[in-house]
Formats: structure tokens, C-alpha cells, sequence
């Protein structure tokens, strides 16, 4: 998924891509952790979240919505 050329085109979107990539988030928690922490050089996720997808998602949209991205 991470090398398909879709992921990598949202990626290149950058910042503009964030209120899209956290909207799907919240919809649909997958695997847009990656996507995130290469657009944004951040990574709000605990190390004890580590693989445990409802929770990258609560930590990514917390992390948004404190940015007021979401």
C-alpha cells in the first residue's frame, strides 16, 4: 500500500491533503499514519499504540484537532 502510486501522489499533495487524509480517518480508521508523519514531520502516536489502529486514528485526529485541521 505504501509504495502504491495513489498513496505516494496524496502524499506529494502535502498540507492541503491533511483535512482530506483525517476526514478518511475518521471515517475509516486505515493506514494513513505513514501519509501523516511524512506530510506533517510529526508523529503524535504513543509507542504503547504501536500497530493498534483506533488509536493511531484518536491520536492523529486529537493531534488535528488541536490544529484545528479537523
Amino acid at each position: 500500500m505504501f509504495a502504491s502510486p495513489h498513496y505516494l501522489r496524496i502524499i506529494g499533495m502535502g498540507k492541503p491533503a491533511l483535512p482530506l487524509i483525517l476526514a478518511e480517518l475518521q471515517a475509516r480508521p486505515d493506514h494513513w499514519d505513514c501519509a501523516l508523519e511524512m506530510i506533517t514531520e510529526e508523529n503524535p502516536v504513543p509507542f504503547e499504540s504501536a500497530g493498534k489502529m483506533k488509536e493511531i486514528a484518536r491520536a492523529w485526529l486529537d493531534w488535528g484537532r488541536a490544529r484545528q485541521i479537523v
